[in-house]
């Protein structure tokens, strides 16, 4: 008999989710297929909450059944991490577990699959023989949400100091709710730029994103609609001091220029100097203790800092609380951080977790207080959890897309066999954390993780 496939309507606990990752289209193609698919109900019974963007209408005009009980489903399409309440035994399940470094915090959810005798799919770990991920991570969709959110936050934060704007024009993303009418904001917002500037209250406007990879790239892309000039931090004091007020200045700098050398360090700083920025990377992820910040020259002069670089607690923080508090009794310039990795208290040591419904706090430097809201003297922080479910229709589509190439291979593997003669792609394969309860060979090592 034919696999019945289910989709899962996220949990509450996840403020604002509404991503799914399977559109009606391919909801429509698996229907098509010839296999049964149900999905539970977008809104909550309970609450009323809406927790899918696509409406329960779309599914059924894909052929798809409506119904809260999945107990029928064979194989269970989720995105976040699942509820343990609403875990059913000898299903197999696919979403983003967040399990396979030893998350503390999801180590209940994990002991409970392995009871229930799951199977669990884990859309991270979809990858090539070369180990290179398949399946976005949505980090695109965080660069895009992260940088209307940071410009929308310094344009409230101004408004309040009472300042006219021109981000006083920008929605939070969730309102605008597509990539595209944000891109239309952003237009709009540059023209008021070129018509009437940045406020003279303020120097000009300098936006420092930290790194280069998929989310930086993602902030980029709308900044980079504003009207701006790129420049180098030896560029950073003359332009504080002279620079336009009819553009942005974009300072977009990586691990070479975010850390430097410390002089105490075993390195000589003429040799390091002569490296190339592949090998000045390399002595810094082998040699992180010999590393400090380098945003001392930076924060002084800019208006608004993105972070979009992971981190780890062997690495150096890029902002602590001591230096900021350091910086801020001399330069008041630095009114927004926009955390996109949201790492609390890391990479910016005072950094903590918001959520789309309360998304800024303002951190006081001076006596590293917190406060929620907008108000307050301080710098407004900007540290969403879940960015890309800002825009979840845009979020939803690129995932399925990226998964579509393997929807019929999962859909129509026979779970019952035993993990070795299964027929799923070696690239889903290589996913698999568990198998009817039983840890895969390569999760082995998670047995450590499952609660005594």
């Amino acid at each position: 008999m034919k696999n019945i496939i289910g989709i899962l309507r996220e949990g509450l606990s996840k403020k604002g989710e509404k991503r799914v990752a399977v559109t009606p289209e391919y909801a429509k193609q698996i229907v098509e297929w010839g296999y049964k698919l149900i999905a539970q109900p977008a809104v909550h019974a309970e609450t009323g909450e809406n927790k899918r963007v696509f409406n329960d209408e779309e599914y059924k005009n894909a052929g798809s059944e409506i119904s809260e009980d999945l107990s029928t489903a064979d194989v269970i399409f989720g995105l976040k991490e699942i509820d343990t309440d609403r875990i059913l035994s000898n299903k197999t399940y696919l979403f983003f577990s967040h399990t396979h470094k030893g998350q503390q915090k999801n180590r209940t959810m994990l002991n409970t699959l392995v009871e229930n005798n799951s199977t669990v799919i884990d859309y991270e770990l979809i990858r090539t023989h070369k180990n290179v991920r398949l399946v976005s991570a949505f980090t695109y969709i965080a660069g895009y949400a992260g940088m209307v959110d940071s410009l929308w936050t310094l344009g409230k934060r101004l408004k309040i100091k009472g300042v006219p704007n021109p981000f006083e024009l920008l929605k939070q993303a969730i309102e605008e709710e597509h990539f595209n009418k944000a891109k239309e904001s952003f237009k709009h917002a540059a023209r008021e730029i070129e018509s009437n500037g940045t406020p003279e209250e303020l120097p000009p406007i300098i936006v420092c994103i930290l790194g280069k990879g998929k989310t930086a790239q993602g902030t980029r892309e709308l900044f980079d609609i504003l009207p701006h000039e790129n420049i180098s931090i030896d560029q950073l004091k003359e332009v504080y001091q002279n620079g336009s007020r009819k553009k942005l200045y974009a300072l977009h700098i990586d691990i070479e220029e975010i850390y430097r050398l410390k002089n105490d360090s075993k390195f000589s700083q003429e040799e390091y100097g002569k490296l190339n920025v592949r090998d000045k990377w390399q002595a810094y992820f082998d040699h992180p203790e010999f590393f400090e910040t380098n945003l001392d020259k930076v924060l002084p002069y800019i208006t608004v800092l993105m972070n979009c670089i992971i981190w780890s607690p062997k690495y150096p923080r890029s902002t602590t609380k001591s230096l900021m508090k350091k910086i801020y009794k001399e330069h008041k310039t630095l009114q927004v951080i926009g955390d996109i990795t949201c790492d609390p208290n890391g990479s910016i040591e005072f950094s903590k977790e918001t959520w789309i419904d309360d998304p800024v706090y303002i951190y006081n430097p001076e006596n590293e207080t917190v406060t929620d809201g907008f108000e307050g003297e301080g710098i407004a922080v900007m540290a969403v959890t879940n960015l890309p479910c800002e825009f979840s229709a845009d979020a939803s589509i690129q995932f399925s897309g990226e998964l579509a190439p393997f929807y019929k291979n999962i859909v129509s593997t026979d779970y019952k066999k035993s993990f070795d003669n299964s027929e799923l792609a070696p690239e889903i394969k290589r996913a698999v954390i568990m198998w009817k309860g039983e840890f895969t060979e390569a999760f082995k090592y998670m047995k450590e993780f499952i609660k005594k």
